[in-house]
């Protein structure tokens, strides 16, 4: 997927919900986490920021993009609220460097997610939508991919994005599997997916 690079400022909806619903780390792979019961699911996966390289003979304006840090928005959506806008909607950010894969491990109540979009930390940080979603299942432990991110390497208003949903199972699992081993076994493959017009429709 494509899109343009824009100016992102949170929401006002979003500042006051922050009084009501902090917003929480999306990795969870620092805590010591038990394989979920009904109640919780985990999700593993990664993201990955990738700043193009600028043709040497290139002349190039923006400023320098490999040196940010990019923020992820992850909030869970309900029918009647596909976006995530309610106050006491659940919300996470998960924190990425240009150039190094991003993993992580999530616990979450049972439902579904969306990815919103990724923004260059600050209050008006460049950035971009992803409008992905994936589904957390009670009791299971699910491997949802990975989201790579291609910008500019000079980054600015109106510069375009790419993006795409990839499977890295097995480099993921791999890392995965020297804090929990007994999970590789029981990992259930549920990638992301990339919301269509029609899915906001609740």
């Amino acid at each position: 997927m494509r899109g343009r690079i824009a100016v992102s400022v949170p929401a006002a909806g979003l500042l006051l919900a922050s009084l009501v619903a902090c917003v929480a780390s999306f990795d969870m792979s620092t805590e010591r986490l038990a394989a979920p019961g009904v109640e919780w699911g985990i999700v593993i996966g990664s993201v990955f920021v990738q700043p193009e390289a600028v043709a040497p003979s290139g002349r190039s304006t923006g400023h320098d993009a490999t040196g940010a840090t990019y923020v992820f928005d992850i909030v869970q959506i309900q029918p009647g609220d596909p976006d995530g806008e309610e106050p006491y909607a659940a919300r996470y950010r998960l924190e990425a460097q240009p150039g190094v894969e991003r993993m992580f491990i999530s616990r979450l109540r049972p439902g579904h997610y969306l990815i919103k979009n990724f923004r260059e930390d600050g209050m008006a940080g460049l950035g971009g939508e992803l409008n992905t979603v994936f589904t957390v299942a009670g009791g299971e432990i699910r491997y949802v991919g990975r989201v790579h991110v291609t910008i500019p390497q000079r980054t600015s208003k109106g510069k375009g994005y790419r993006f795409a949903i990839e499977n890295e199972r097995e480099a993921t699992l791999t890392q995965v599997a020297r804090q929990y081993p007994a999970w590789k076994s029981t990992v259930v493959d549920a990638p992301m997916r990339i919301r269509e017009p029609a899915d906001r429709k609740e």
